[in-house]
């Protein structure tokens, strides 16, 4: 007889992220509808444009 297999808790944790992202497609969170939110990251230097480019008619 083989020996059981322990699950590790990496693969528990895995398991429990596709359990959760399957229940959130069902719902419908995951078709586009939603944006996440994103911060812009404060420790990042952001150079502001000089100047705009001019606009040709």
């Amino acid at each position: 007889m083989a020996a059981k297999k322990r699950i590790t808790k990496r693969e528990l944790d895995a398991i429990e992220r596709a359990a959760k992202r399957e229940a959130q497609k069902a719902a419908g969170a995951l078709d586009s509808r939603y944006r996440t939110r994103v911060v812009k990251s404060k420790k990042r230097f952001a150079r502001k444009p000089k100047h705009p480019p001019p606009e040709e008619a």
